[in-house]
């Protein structure tokens, strides 16, 4: 008995003393690892493992830990947690209104300084091979205008608060993608119609597709919430601000105004949004008009989702966003700008915090190769953020197949980035967006009318300021 007890107490010597060992081989060495937080599917994840690579070639002894917690929501609730208890990731996929969020706890990096930076940083096998750190003139300006714009620290409430000045850079852009005109270029022929180049030709067309197919709805706009910030931008109106004093513009007669235009075309069954129809509209596009299919003419949906508008039910094409008329009688043709932005947080869990920002500068550097960018934008449908990505022959070539939806797509989407806007990020903004999406859904249902959806928006995003 006595040896029977000691053999087993030796085996659970042995199986726990396993146990502990496997749990320490499986500890992340956080001095030289660099945990990467995406919401990359497993396609887009083989092309970005050849940078991780690339990177783990170039230095020795470090690796790239890349993690997909979800969509984008699920990343950032994930962050956020993180934070807490000061095990967030290097490098992670954001929105303007995550990085919000993240700022008073003081662990967004300023991108500026590494940016600009000439130091040098050793790799190789033997440690002879010198990069440097930071960025050149030419590979700064190579970034998108309009999408480098985003990242920068202004377009932040209380920056200055945070220790961030004018010059700061927050953020950078990844890929990007806008809104796009999606129609069923059969209906519009049956009825003698061209696209429409603006609101009010779309508006004056109703009518005449209601009659024609009188089962069909003449829109289907996937995001409300986007509706109303576009047209808010477009025509001035106001829709939030860095101001902490008025963050809320958005309450206001000009948008109530128009809110209960919208309302009257809804109740002549012209449009429909993805809440209320409670699919996105693509689906409600590729189903077609004919032989009481009950389909819509138009869709308004991403350029990054093209390929959900592709049908061989019918013909159809696609076209930027109908234009806006203006109360001086010019036409506004400003787009939204969407996609995810690379974000780098400082680390508590590095024993050198700063050379393990550096480091994680290099990876992000990676993710700037033109052929992985045009890789990137040509599998999802997103614009590349550089423009010698666009350039590269077989990305032209991508651009120049005029029977591939995402293609044409993709082509609309970056001849328009002159166009693209984004709203300014402050706690309480991706709330904003949420209200005003709302607001439009309420008034189409003939809920409210448009004062009253904007004050009770307001009310809910905790704003007391009404224009």
């Amino acid at each position: 008995m006595k040896k029977l007890i000691t053999s087993l107490l030796v085996l659970v010597i042995v199986l726990t003393c396993g146990v502990a060992l496997l749990a320490s081989c499986e500890r992340v060495d956080y001095d030289h690892t660099i945990v990467f937080y995406s919401t990359q599917n497993d396609d887009l994840q083989k092309y970005t493992a050849t940078v991780i690579k690339t990177f783990e070639d170039k230095f020795p002894g470090w690796k790239v830990d890349h993690q997909q917690p979800g969509g984008y929501d699920e990343v950032r609730k994930k962050i956020v947690q993180d934070l807490q208890g000061q095990s967030q990731p290097d490098l992670a996929y954001c929105y303007p209104d995550h990085v919000a969020l993240y700022m008073p706890t003081q662990k967004v990096v300023d991108l500026s300084t590494m940016m600009t930076s000439t130091e040098v940083i050793k790799g190789g096998e033997n440690g002879d091979k010198e990069y440097t750190l930071g960025m050149t003139a030419e590979q700064i300006a190579d970034f998108i205008p309009s999408y480098y714009e985003e990242g920068k620290a202004t377009m932040f409430s209380n920056y200055e608060t945070y220790g961030y000045n004018e010059n700061s850079m927050l953020t950078l852009p990844f890929v990007k993608s806008t809104e796009l005109l999606f129609y069923n270029k059969d209906a519009l022929d049956a009825c003698g119609l061209q696209p429409a180049k603006t609101w009010d030709e779309l508006w004056e067309q109703a009518p005449i597709l209601k009659k024609k197919f009188p089962t069909a709805t003449v829109l289907g706009y996937d995001s409300e919430s986007n509706w109303f910030i576009t047209e808010s931008e477009r025509q001035g109106w106001g829709y939030t601000s860095t101001d902490n004093d008025k963050h809320y513009l958005f309450s206001n007669d000009k948008a109530a105004a128009w809110l209960d235009t919208l309302q009257d075309k809804a109740k002549l069954g012209y449009v429909t949004t993805q809440t209320i129809y409670g699919s996105y509209t693509s689906n409600l596009f590729k189903k077609g008009v004919n032989d009481n299919a009950g389909g819509a003419v138009y869709c308004i949906g991403s350029s990054g989702g093209a390929k959900n508008q592709a049908t061989t039910a019918f013909n159809w094409g696609v076209s930027a966003l109908p234009g806006s008329k203006l109360e001086d009688g010019t036409i506004s043709n400003k787009v939204i700008s969407q996609g995810p932005s690379l974000v780098m947080l400082k680390n508590d869990q590095a024993s050198d915090p700063d050379a393990k920002a550096k480091m994680t500068f290099m990876f992000m550097k990676e993710l700037y190769d033109a052929a992985y960018q045009a890789s990137v934008a040509k599998l999802q449908g997103y614009n590349p953020c550089i423009q010698s990505a666009i350039d590269l022959p077989d990305y032209q070539e991508f651009l120049g197949n005029d029977s591939e939806i995402t293609a044409i797509s993709a082509k609309i989407a970056t001849s328009i980035t002159d166009q693209y806007f984004t709203s300014p990020a402050f706690i309480g903004s991706s709330e904003a967006r949420t209200q005003v999406g709302n607001v439009i859904v309420f008034v189409l249902k003939q809920e409210k009318d448009g004062a009253k959806a904007l004050r009770d928006a307001l009310k809910n995003c905790g704003g007391n300021n009404v224009n």
